[in-house]
């Protein structure tokens, strides 16, 4: 709650007491540049010590780069942008400390106006004074004309110090407006970059859809040939079922071939029969025949043995006659019993020839049949199974083909893919090179701003750490006179001595105004030093994971 009376305070001290600074101006001439010295001495040799420690810091952690580009860019750049929003928080808060310590410069004009009054009403209280005590010397009066003397010129070195403040401060805020400017000029850089990173990412994103197209179409033609995998199999299988058909076929064609075989051999046996059946057929009726010529010859043979009889033997007419009759009859009965038995024997050998006849020709019109139907079957299986063995050699054939073209398809499109992939590599890299390259020339840029803006505000600090201590020293003089002229007027200048204990106590409130003014100044300095030092680790981290892989 006291930083704002702290921050005005630091302003104050340099106006309130400076009406007093003009004492000793001799001392004040000789204590500003030894004040001057030392504090560009102790600059110098802290910026040298600084320049020391971090010079081969920075070289030790920046000559690793040159090898090869980092692999891990976007990691990188990301921690880079990380500490770029960092230091610009940084600089917002160094903005809004300086803001503040422009209110505590005002709040501090103010006072020095205020300090002035005071003065004034101090110096008018001097020549109340001086007119109330005619009694004094005239030593003391040409002492206190003297002092009123210093404390104008002291007033009229404020006001010009005051002035150079002023300056001082528009050349501050003129830089600041500079470095802001700066800011949004890196932040239009960086706004580009991110088009065209976005850019080109979308020309990733396309780049990785096309290549999702293309591994969609790879899977379909893998599905394809997986179909056209599986398809052959089915061929193949219904070709072997096929085969098994045609053994099948071949099986039943050679039992068929046998069982014609068969049929040539029944209907031979058959033949051979029918051959030995007409065979003995005609020896019977051959037999008949010589049985009836056998018979006709006995006829006459008969006819001729009457006749004889009755020429040559006319006495014996009767017993030749009955013997001749019994004759007769007994031929007679022997040829009618050989002519019926023969006639029963024709009979029995025709209805056995027909009846052969007629089994032969069922036998034979059933064997050319049956040889017809075999015939038929075996020349139907021959033709159904070159016509399937026909359809699955182009089916194999139109397969292969599509096989073929499959592979020839799936090689182009993995060349086309290959390709694709090593063209998104090398865009990959190059974005990524030129990424870390613009990015680390940016922060190595814009850190060097920092470094330039936190030293500027050191010399700055020293400058006003000098002031404040010349202003201290001529202060402790100003006091030591005040001191001897109140033992002098302790008596009359009561109220003189209240207003300059008022006046020391302000001034005390000023130096621990300023006190915290620079504590905050140093708490800014080390919060420059600490983002430094991570972006310096933000540039060695991604040079020591590069080393670790």
């Amino acid at each position: 709650m006291q930083t704002p009376k702290a921050r005005s305070g630091s302003s104050e001290v340099p106006q309130r007491v400076s009406p007093p600074q003009r004492v000793s101006p001799r001392v004040a001439r000789q204590l500003r540049p030894t004040a001057l010295e030392t504090d560009s001495a102790s600059t110098s040799s802290q910026a040298r010590r600084i320049s020391k420690d971090k010079s081969p810091k920075v070289n030790e952690r920046r000559s690793p780069r040159s090898p090869l580009p980092e692999k891990k860019g976007p990691s990188r750049i990301s921690e880079l942008e990380s500490q770029i929003s960092q230091l610009q928080e940084d600089l917002k808060k160094a903005k809004d400390q300086l803001q503040s310590s422009e209110s505590c410069k005002e709040k501090a004009q103010q006072d020095a106006e205020e300090s002035k009054k005071q003065l004034l009403s101090l110096s008018s209280k001097f020549e109340e004074s001086q007119l109330q005590l005619p009694e004094l010397s005239l030593s003391e009066e040409a002492r206190v004309i003297k002092l009123h003397k210093i404390l104008q010129e002291k007033d009229r070195a404020w006001q010009v110090e005051l002035e150079a403040v002023r300056k001082q401060h528009s050349v501050d805020s003129t830089a600041l407006a500079s470095a802001i400017d700066e800011i949004e000029r890196l932040k239009g850089q960086l706004e580009l970059l991110a088009a065209s990173e976005a850019e080109r990412t979308k020309h990733a994103e396309s780049a990785n859809a096309e290549l999702q197209s293309l591994k969609g179409n790879l899977a379909e033609t893998l599905s394809l040939l997986e179909n056209m995998k599986n398809q052959l199999k089915d061929s193949k299988e219904s070709e072997a079922h096929a085969q098994a058909l045609v053994g099948e076929t071949l099986l039943q064609l050679e039992s068929a071939r046998t069982t014609v075989e068969a049929l040539r051999l029944d209907g031979m046996k058959s033949t051979e029969a029918y051959n030995s059946i007409a065979s003995e057929l005609d020896q019977s009726k051959a037999h008949i025949n010589l049985l009836e010529e056998l018979v006709s010859k006995l006829k006459a043979d008969l006819i001729i043995a009457s006749g004889n009889v009755s020429q040559n033997q006319t006495g014996d007419h009767d017993l030749q006659q009955e013997f001749g009759e019994k004759q007769e009859n007994v031929e007679s009965n022997q040829t009618e019993a050989e002519f019926h038995t023969l006639k029963s024997e024709v009979k029995r050998l025709r209805s056995t020839l027909e009846t052969a006849e007629t089994k032969y020709h069922e036998e034979q019109t059933q064997s050319t049949v049956q040889l017809r139907s075999a015939n038929e079957l075996v020349e139907q299986i021959k033709f159904t199974s070159s016509q399937r063995e026909g359809e699955l050699e182009a089916e194999l054939k139109k397969t292969k083909a599509e096989i073929e073209e499959l592979k020839a398809h799936l090689m182009d499109k993995e060349t086309e893919l290959q390709c694709i992939s090593e063209e998104n590599e090398g865009l990959n890299s190059k974005l990524e090179k030129s990424l870390s390259r613009q990015r680390e020339y940016e922060l190595e840029k814009e850190l060097k701003e920092l470094k330039g803006h936190v030293a500027d505000l050191k010399a700055h600090l020293m400058d006003k750490e000098t002031e404040l201590q010349i202003i201290s020293e001529e202060n402790d003089m100003l006091r030591l006179e005040i001191n001897k002229i109140q033992m002098d007027k302790s008596k009359v200048n009561n109220e003189v001595v209240a207003e300059v204990e008022a006046a020391r106590r302000a001034e005390r409130e000023a130096l621990t105004k300023l006190g915290i003014v620079m504590e905050e100044a140093d708490k800014s300095n080390k919060r420059v030093a600490r983002v430094a030092e991570q972006l310096e680790a933000a540039q060695a981290q991604p040079m020591q994971k590069w080393r670790q892989n």
